[in-house]
This record gives structure tokens, C-alpha cells and sequence, in this order.
């Protein structure tokens, strides 16, 4: 059988890994050259301590104080758009209890399957990413910031992961490399993190290598469909492709390209930006998240990578500057020694993550057309779920049972 995946993140392009695995004839589509996108710029975490969903009680009410502060690292984007309104309606109807608590177990278990998955990778001949298992590191100013934090660390250790709750000294104890200003942290020694440039680059060519082809500058415009199932794709306005199954993987795009199709899919993007330093003189030991200011610093290589913000903003290339220089002022505040400079805009990185309402992907065969397999929605974990999400897809197209239960991942939820 030939698949077409929609788009070549991360997602898409560990689809086509798994895929091609099974024996699958496998082509992705991509938009451009296949060398950007939120899998290139983002922070590289492969964070099992992430078993919380975005929609939980308290976010919105948080969500309101920062959309006040023009620095803040949330921030929506006013307009008078329906989807957006239906977004933002279910969005508080998941922001319940019931919804973490279904989710979290969930969560666990996808994100360590991915991690064991990247770990598989890293140990595969042609990949060298820079993959580190040295944990991560939730930095706090304030205590009550560290209290919430203890309370998520307890819900880790009820799930079964490591967590531990440290002081300031504990802390710089465990972080050796730099200078900490901060009133204690928790310590998730399960995460990991790696080079995420490196890793997609060693992925295209390993798949180019294994016969998956790699189709450049190929924006899909439309389809063709008869019976409930879809016939053609067509790309660049008249270029038409033969399909027999077709993997919706494309990220913040993925509602726009379903609409071709009469499909509502509630998503929006949350933009992100990051710059990376080259050769810093001094960077921390272990990947970080600034708590309070919704920061995340990761060592990679020799390098290190800051990047933050949660901006729905309608898809705007437009960089923030206030919100970029939020990110930065920010990284003093918990490392002292650390001043990054205002870059060049045009040295900034920014990318779109795609946001469900209740901050889970969606993942699973469409009801409406036979031939059509979502993977996409996965926010700011693309890259962390991005094995386990593409060896998910695998067992579905090859009817096995799923590594992971993906019932609460249903495509048409909403």
C-alpha cells in the first residue's frame, strides 16, 4: 500500500520511518525545502515529567493575567474568527479535573515510549543527535510557584516517574555548571533531550537512504474524493497524486488543509520563538524550565537553546519583539551569569505549534473517509512524541494493537 503523509515534522517524518519499517510504500508532502518548521527551532525535550494536559483548572484564569502583560509568555491574538470561538469554548470545557486525571496516565506512557524509541534512534547507525537521559530541571523564584510544583511532583510519583523536590542549595548542588538565583526547583531525572536539528536531519536522510520519498515544495490545495474515501491529492494547484492512504501530519496547517475536505478540525497555533547561542562560554548543566516565566533552556551539544511563548496568533509570520525580549529578560532572573543579547530578527527562530482544546493530539482513522489517518495536535510535544506518535501510526495502518492507549486521541472528539 502507498501512504502519503502530509508534511515532514517531526511527527510526519517518524511516520514515515515506522511505516517504511513495516514494508510500506511511503511519500511525504511538504510545503518548502524541509528545513524548518516547530521541529527544528524547539527546545528538544523528551519530557515523560510532561503528564499534564495544557486544559487544566487554573490555566484560563492564569491565561487572563498574562494577556495584560505585553511581555508575558501568553498571549491571544484578538479577532472576531468562529473557529477560534468554538476553540476557546471547548477549550474551558476541558479544563476540569476529570480531563487531568483521564489524561495524565495517558500521557505517562506515551511519553515513555517516545523516550525509549529516541533511545533506539540514538543507538541506530547514521544518528548521533546529541541524545542525552540526564533529566530536566523545573527552576522556581517563588514559593508558592515551588509548592504548586511539589504538588505536580507528588501526581509524578503516584504515577510511578521520579521527582524530587529541592531547595536552593540542592539545587546549585545539582547544577554545577552555572550560577543559580532561584528558591528551589524539582528534579525529573526520567527526561532527556537532544540536538532536534540534528536529529530531523539525520531523519530525512536516513529515510531518503531506506526509499521513502521526499517530496519539496509541494503545497497540497485540495483533493479528490468519491465514496467516503479520497482519490487524489492535489498539490500546487494542479498537480494531482494518486493516493491509497493519506496521513494528515501537518502540524498548525493540519485544520486548514482538512477544511478542502469538509472537515472541521478545532486547532489553533501556538507560536513559539527561540534563538540559539553558539559556543556560550558558560551554559547550565542540565536542560531547564524557567517556571514562572514559562521559559525553556536547553544545553545541545555545544550550544544552548532559549525559547518560550505561547502566542495564537492567526498564523503570523510577525515577530513579537516584546515578547522576544520577555523571553530574554527573563533567563537573568534564574542564571545570574547568563545575559543573552537581543539577535537580530532575522536570527530568530519561530514556529507554529498546533493546539487542540483539551491539549491532547489528535491520532487515529478518520470516520468519515477510509483512507485518512490523523496525527497531528500535539502542541508544544511534537518533537517529544514524535517516535511514539510514528510507531502508533504504524500499528494502526497495520490493524495491531496500538503500543498506547489512544482512545482520549479521537480525531472527531469535538
Amino acid at each position: 500500500m502507498k501512504i502519503h503523509i502530509i508534511r515532514a515534522g517531526a511527527v510526519g517524518l517518524c511516520s514515515a520511518w515506522y511505516l517504511r519499517q513495516a514494508g510500506f510504500d511511503v511519500t511525504v508532502i511538504h510545503k518548502d525545502d524541509l528545513s524548518n518548521g516547530c521541529s527544528y527551532g524547539n527546545a528538544g525535550m523528551i519530557v515523560p515529567s510532561h503528564f499534564m494536559p495544557m486544559a487544566a483548572p487554573g490555566v484560563i484564569a492564569q491565561g487572563i493575567r498574562w494577556m495584560f502583560n505585553s511581555k508575558s509568555p501568553f498571549y491571544i491574538k484578538p479577532r472576531l474568527n468562529l473557529e477560534l470561538l468554538q476553540w476557546l469554548w471547548q477549550f474551558y470545557r476541558s479544563c476540569t479535573k476529570e480531563n487531568v486525571q483521564n489524561a495524565m496516565p495517558i500521557l505517562r506512557d506515551f511519553n515513555n515510549l517516545s523516550k525509549e524509541l529516541y533511545h533506539n534512534f540514538a543507538q541506530t547507525e547514521g544518528f548521533d543527535f546529541d541524545f542525552e537521559a540526564r533529566g530536566l530541571l523545573m527552576l522556581c523564584k517563588n514559593p508558592k510557584t515551588l509548592h504548586e510544583e511539589a504538588e505536580v511532583a507528588e501526581k509524578a510519583h503516584e504515577l510511578g516517574l521520579g521527582a524530587k523536590v529541592l531547595n536552593a542549595s540542592e539545587v546549585q548542588e545539582l547544577e554545577s555548571g552555572i550560577k543559580l538565583d532561584v528558591e528551589g526547583g524539582v528534579f525529573y531525572p526520567g527526561d532527556a533531550h537532544c540536538y532536534s536539528n540534528k536529529f530531523m536531519s539525520q531523519l530525512k536522510t536516513a529515510l531518503y537512504h531506506n526509499s521513502v520519498n521526499l517530496l519539496s515544495q509541494k503545497m497540497v490545495t485540495g483533493f479528490e474524493t468519491a465514496n467516503g474515501k479520497i482519490n487524489k491529492i492535489i498539490v500546487n494547484n494542479n498537480e494531482k497524486l494518486d493516493v491509497d492512504h493519506i496521513i494528515i501530519a501537518a502540524g498548525s496547517w493540519s485544520a486548514k488543509v482538512l477544511k478542502t475536505l469538509g472537515v472541521r478540525l478545532l486547532m489553533q497555533d501556538g507560536k513559539g520563538y527561540s534563538i540559539t547561542l553558539n559556543n556560550p562560554e558558560i551554559k547550565p548543566l542540565y536542560p531547564t524550565i524557567l517556571l514562572e516565566a514559562r521559559v525553556a533552556i536547553t544545553p545541545m551539544g555545544n550550544d544552548l537553546r532559549i525559547g518560550g511563548t505561547l502566542e495564537i496568533s492567526n498564523l503570523s509570520p510577525k515577530i513579537n519583539q516584546a515578547r522576544l525580549t520577555g523571553i530574554l529578560e527573563s533567563v537573568p532572573k534564574y542564571y545570574p551569569e547568563l545575559h543573552p543579547e537581543m539577535p537580530q530578527l532575522n536570527k530568530v527562530w519561530h514556529g507554529f505549534r498546533p493546539c487542540t482544546p483539551d491539549g491532547l493530539p489528535y491520532i487515529g482513522r478518520s470516520e468519515r473517509f477510509s483512507n485518512l489517518t490523523y496525527a497531528t495536535g500535539h502542541a508544544m510535544m511534537g518533537m517529544s512524541l514524535g517516535p511514539a506518535t510514528g510507531k502508533l501510526i504504524s500499528e494502526i495502518l497495520q490493524n495491531q494493537k496500538p503500543s498506547v492507549d489512544i482512545k482520549l486521541f479521537k480525531p472527531e472528539r469535538f
